[in-house]
């Protein structure tokens, strides 16, 4: 809804943003508590680099609203008041500083909207699929980006070992996001029983603005659970744990569950191969 009071709250906040001194960083935006909230997942410097990337996204046009906002507040225009920063837009774009203001308004009510409903999609995203069969894991980790986004390849490590040659090419997969996506398989590995964890995946993805994290999970013995984690300085774990408490647990001899071999669905390694794993990690 479009006036409800989230976005009420982040239209109020974005116009007061405008009003301090200076350029636009995190030290100004951290006393925006609904905006921190909402567009930096509890920090201010995410919630400064998701404004940023709002320029790259949707201020493009010279005379748009949007950008008209953002360097009213101080990104990319010089000026120290928010009426330095009119009469500098006003001689850059040959308009009134009232005409600037009433685009910046404008612009202001423009993102509270798209930051109200749309800024979980606005990221990049990830999956992250597990698939265990007896006692062995295999993996897929997806990424999905905007075609314009700056990127940076991430580092993976299963078992706390670090993995060397992973391409993560991105290519057009024809997503109605218009997202690009670069797919890896990690096979092979088995489950540790003398781990705290029986398998664990970590994944260090340092883009502009936080990525999303998806877990996919297909686990035959159903003692074991999977869960996942992501932390502020953007690593992302995910792990397959015993589900009971330690009475409950299995002998150490005691096998793994694995699916049955008239299953469709697991019938061993070809059936958990590429075209359920298309499926899993596929575009929203």
């Amino acid at each position: 809804m479009k006036d409800d009071p989230t976005r009420l709250k982040l239209r109020d906040e974005l116009r007061q943003l405008r009003r301090g001194n200076g350029t636009l960083s995190a030290e100004r935006i951290a006393i925006s508590e609904e905006l921190v909230n909402v567009i930096g997942m509890g920090s201010s410097e995410q919630a400064y680099a998701t404004l940023v990337d709002m320029l790259k996204r949707y201020a493009v046009e010279p005379e748009g609203d949007m950008r008209a906002f953002l360097e009213t507040c101080g990104v990319g225009l010089e000026g120290y008041t928010l009426n330095e920063r009119l009469d500098a837009y006003a001689v850059v774009h040959f308009v009134d500083p009232r005409t600037a203001l009433r685009r910046s308004d404008r612009g202001a009510d423009k993102l509270a909207t798209i930051f109200r409903d749309e800024i979980l999609f606005n990221r990049p995203w990830g999956n992250i699929i597990l698939y265990q069969f007896g006692n062995h894991v295999n993996a897929s980790v997806a990424l999905h980006i905007a075609p314009l986004s700056e990127y940076k390849p991430p580092a993976v490590w299963i078992n706390d070992e670090e993995l060397e040659g992973l391409a993560f090419e991105f290519k057009d997969a024809g997503a109605p996001t218009g997202y690009l996506r670069a797919l890896e398989h990690i096979d092979g590995y088995e489950l540790q029983r003398d781990k705290q964890w029986l398998y664990k995946i970590d994944v260090n993805w340092r883009m502009p603005v936080w990525p999303n994290w998806v877990l996919g999970a297909q686990v035959a013995d159903n003692r074991l659970v999977t869960k996942l984690q992501t932390q502020r300085n953007f690593m992302t774990e995910a792990t397959i744990t015993w589900g009971g408490t330690a009475e409950g647990m299995p002998d150490a001899g005691e096998p793994f569950s694995t699916f049955s071999t008239d299953d469709a669905i697991g019938a061993g390694l070809d059936a958990l191969g590429q075209p359920q794993r298309e499926e899993m990690s596929g575009e929203r």
